[in-house]
């Protein structure tokens, strides 16, 4: 049932080639939701991770040349995840710089890839009735996949974005009792929604208000 929802949903998104065609250079503000999840890479014993929901917000620019696009964003987002034995919730919150490269197979429809960079904002830990922890290390970079789907007609000035954000290197330096540090990494789902910001004028003559003619 899930696969059929999310593939009425892309064909229902791109069936259509009305669309207003995207000025060399837009920009706006991005919201989101992301499933974060901890991977645990060798995991010597017990320790197990939940998925946590958070959010994210920021800029972004756009520079098209054709069936290519480079996308820089500036984001503040929230990543991290729960462990299980111990009980442990980790809340991560980056300032993040993603920049992708965009091609288009197909009108509306874009494949992304590229590297993103993470500056933590609660590097280390407190505890409060559980452990809350922010990472170890200060910076934490992925490298993110995904795809871009820009809206039609009266919803030309937004875009979705579904994108995965796979962490290179573990942010955890705490040493177990074996002596070695587990190796954490983030994992994340993020679904997002762009705002063309620099479209609005070319939008309101298509499709804003019309004055009578007397």
């Amino acid at each position: 049932m899930k696969n059929k929802l999310i593939l009425g949903f892309l064909l229902i998104s791109s069936v259509s080639l009305a669309q207003m065609k995207q000025s060399t250079f837009v920009f706006g503000p991005k919201i989101g939701l992301q499933a974060n999840h901890i991977a645990i890479v060798d995991n010597p014993g017990e320790t197990s991770s939940k998925l946590s929901m958070q959010y994210q917000a920021g800029v972004f620019t756009r520079l098209n040349l054709g069936k290519l696009s480079l996308q820089p964003e500036a984001v503040f987002q929230v990543k991290g995840g729960n462990l299980v034995d111990p009980n442990q919730k980790l809340t991560f919150r980056y300032l993040s710089t993603p920049i992708l490269l965009g091609i288009s197979p197909f009108e509306g429809f874009h494949l992304e890839a590229g590297p993103e960079f993470n500056w933590s904002l609660n590097q280390g830990w407190k505890k409060e009735g559980v452990e809350q922890y922010g990472p170890d290390l200060k910076k934490d970079n992925a490298f993110i996949v995904g795809a871009r789907i820009d809206m039609l007609d009266m919803f030309s000035m937004f875009s979705l974005n579904l994108r995965y954000a796979h962490g290179l290197y573990s942010f955890n330096t705490r040493i177990q009792n074996d002596g070695t540090p587990l190796d954490l990494r983030n994992r994340t789902f993020q679904l997002g929604i762009t705002y063309n910001f620099s479209e609005y004028y070319k939008w309101w003559k298509k499709y804003g208000i019309k004055k009578s003619k007397k």
